[in-house]
């Protein structure tokens, strides 16, 4: 059985991520290691340390504090720091969480299928609008994202071909993250359950309205796709 690295990236939500972590503990799948990246320094860091503290006492759970550079560069240095010795990776954002079935299913259909990525359907708490779901449509992808970080299983190799995550694209790095995929030709496989959770909190940014205007951007100047 191969290993999976979950990197976790939070700012200022300790009590969110203890519970993105416990959905980690709860997997069916054993063979995984856990990166906190902690955006923001030492802020709030007992907080972390306080609502971590049952996840952090496992030897395969660990935090790194970061300074607040962006989402892009928490999930490079994570990366660049613990990928290694790993055939898998992924991004459970602070908000979000697995059942768990998560990476034992998406681990099993990604190297079966022998694709890059491998990518599910989720639920969003509380319910908002239905997410269009269904396998990547690079066309459509375009104009939405709807294959969110928690969605997915990502072949470790791929962090490397890719050229890793913007560091620019702010809260569109996982929209940039899709392209950059997309543009080394990366395969997608499909996983028809839902196997993640999604929870919306007022200061969500919208996809449609703050990803465009960058993604447009990168259709002028040839660098999309």
């Amino acid at each position: 059985m191969g290993k999976v690295l979950v990197i976790t990236p939070t700012l200022e939500r300790p009590g969110m991520c203890a519970r993105a972590l416990k959905s980690v503990l709860r997997q069916d799948f054993a063979s995984w290691d856990a990166i906190v990246a902690k955006n923001g320094g030492e802020d709030h860091l007992d907080a972390y340390m306080s609502a971590l503290r049952g996840p952090l006492a496992l030897p395969n759970v660990r935090i790194e504090v970061l300074p607040e550079k962006g989402l892009g560069y928490a999930l490079n240095r994570a990366a660049e720091w613990h990928l290694r010795d790993h055939d898998a990776f992924a991004v459970l954002e602070d908000d979000d969480e697995w059942d768990p079935a998560f990476l034992q299913v998406m681990y099993r259909e990604l190297m079966r299928s022998g694709a890059d990525v491998a990518h599910c359907l989720q639920r969003q708490v509380p319910y908002r609008r239905q997410s269009p779901g269904g396998p990547m449509n690079q066309g459509a992808i375009c104009k939405r994202n709807w294959i969110n970080f928690p969605m997915c299983l990502f072949r470790a190799s791929l962090f490397e071909r890719a050229g890793g995550f913007s560091e620019e694209a702010g809260p569109a790095t996982d929209w940039d993250w899709h392209l950059r995929i997309l543009a080394v030709k990366g395969k997608y496989q499909f996983v028809n359950e839902t196997l993640a959770t999604h929870h919306w909190h007022d200061h969500n940014y919208c996809i449609e309205v703050d990803g465009e205007p960058f993604i447009r951007r990168q259709l002028k100047e040839g660098t999309y796709g």
